[in-house]
């Protein structure tokens, strides 16, 4: 049985940024998949999503991965409603596609310091490779975590990548202070967070252009 090797990226996508298509792109050619899958969340327990109703993180993401044809999105989370548990989403996936796709939830590595308070843990690991991201933050040593897993611990893989330090938390402060954000998000979802007003933007590039030498 031939076996298809999916990614799977979830999060708020508060606004989506380089650096997670980046990650993607990274896990991609790392483990050999045939796709990845952006999944925005609708609503992500223990956080507050701010500035961006659900339908426009979706499109933000949407028109992030436009040009790269290894990358697709999928609405599942936000058409299920309520808290979006990543167990339910595996759950789901593994349903609709069956034991012929080998899936693996991409992440960072803070995440997988944070795995244990998850809902369901210990599923999720049954059901998928769990891809922690280096992260410039101190989080990579992921030792202890792996090893509180047990056996289930070999299912989580440390991903090195290359260091870019950009938050979505950090371009919405941005945007709302009228700071540049040009090399941060794709040029699509810079133009749509401004036509569309999203986090009450003020976007400010240089209006001075780089003079020809």
């Amino acid at each position: 049985m031939e076996i298809t090797r999916m990614g799977i990226m979830g999060g708020t996508f508060n606004p989506i940024h380089l650096g997670h298509l980046m990650i993607a792109e990274e896990a991609r050619q790392t483990f050999h998949l045939d796709r990845v899958l952006f999944i925005p969340s609708y609503i992500t327990p223990n956080k507050n999503v701010d500035g961006a109703t659900a339908q426009q993180r979706l499109t933000m993401t949407r028109l992030a991965i436009a040009d790269n044809p290894y990358f697709a999105v999928s609405d599942m989370e936000i058409r299920r409603g309520g808290n979006s548990y990543t167990v339910d989403t595996l759950r789901f996936l593994k349903k609709l596609y069956g034991s012929s796709y080998m899936l693996y939830f991409i992440s960072g590595t803070d995440t997988i310091h944070d795995l244990p308070n998850w809902h369901e843990p210990e599923k999720i690991l049954q059901l998928c490779q769990f891809v922690g991201a280096t992260r410039p933050d101190g989080t990579e040593a992921i030792g202890k975590i792996v090893e509180r897993f047990g056996k289930l611990g070999e299912h989580i893989v440390k991903l090195t990548v290359p260091t870019m330090e950009i938050s979505s938390t950090d371009l919405r402060f941005r945007i709302r202070h009228g700071i540049s954000v040009r090399y941060m998000m794709p040029k699509a979802v810079t133009e749509y967070v401004e036509k569309n007003g999203v986090y009450q933007c003020t976007i400010q590039n240089s209006k001075k252009e780089s003079e020809t030498i």
